[in-house]
């Protein structure tokens, strides 16, 4: 049973084909000079806290719980029933996690807030995607999380930021870019369904040309069917981010506070 998709936080419990870069940037030695206003949180740090601990252990024997009264439940039901009854226990196992860590995670998003608000800092994102720069902010977070009693958020909202955020799920969602993804995995079944064919029999030696062929035909699909989609889709966030005077676009999972999102901007200039 699948837990459901919650958001992307310390305890982890957050492709389609088509992989846009959504990154543009000035050198490292730019950013780590220039921008001064950037965070960084390592999340995993976080998820190591005992409350998160403890709230991964509780959800994991809750969702035990439920999946032996979902094994149960479906005993002698028809495939149309075992749907049902599985779509209704995955939203119970997805209400379950939110009541879990929904508090957890609210009290880290106020942390963050404040601790930012305090260094003005206009954005904080996901330690993973630093290599040089940036302020790390994990121990102040961790400190404040760490303090008895409720967290006052910050009056104010983050300022204005020169980071961009891109959020890929909406730009997979696009009809263009399932057409594309659509088309792609069908071209690769049907070049699979050939190669499985020519291979049968084969030795070893006789079916590297085969695979090396099969390798070569499914990579001009690609250029022919998705790379027309990633190049106008890195062209319309790179206009944005000059139009926007943006130093740099990052995934929005990679965003933990603050930046500016210039989605809607993206899709706009892709439909």
């Amino acid at each position: 049973m699948h837990s459901g998709r919650a958001r992307r936080w310390p305890h982890r419990a957050w492709a389609a084909c088509l992989a846009v870069a959504a990154m543009l940037a000035l050198t490292p030695q730019v950013l780590a000079t220039d921008i001064t206003d950037i965070g960084f949180v390592d999340q995993a740090a976080i998820g190591s806290l005992k409350p998160f601990q403890d709230a991964q252990a509780q959800f994991a024997q809750a969702r035990d719980q439920l999946s032996k009264q979902f094994q149960s439940a479906i005993k002698g039901k028809s495939r149309a029933d075992e749907q049902r009854i599985f779509n209704d226990f995955n939203g119970r196992a997805s209400a379950k996690q939110h009541d879990i860590f929904g508090p957890l995670l609210a009290r880290t998003q106020i942390a963050i807030a404040a601790v930012a608000a305090n260094k003005n800092l206009s954005v904080v994102v996901d330690k993973q995607i630093i290599i040089v720069g940036g302020q790390d902010i994990t121990k102040d977070v961790i400190n404040m999380l760490n303090q008895p009693g409720q967290l006052v958020p910050p009056v104010n909202t983050p300022p204005p930021s020169e980071v961009g955020l891109v959020d890929q799920q909406q730009i997979n969602s696009l009809p263009k870019v399932k057409k594309a993804n659509a088309d792609f995995l069908q071209a690769r079944q049907a070049l699979q369904s050939q190669l499985n064919g020519q291979l049968a029999g084969k030795t070893a030696d006789q079916q590297k040309p085969i695979i090396a062929s099969f390798n070569q035909q499914l990579s001009d699909q690609q250029k022919k069917l998705l790379q027309p989609i990633v190049d106008a889709t890195e062209k319309a966030i790179s206009n944005t981010a000059k139009s926007k005077n943006l130093l740099l676009v990052i995934d929005a999972t990679n965003r933990v506070y603050g930046g500016t999102d210039v989605t809607a901007d993206v899709v706009r200039a892709l439909q």
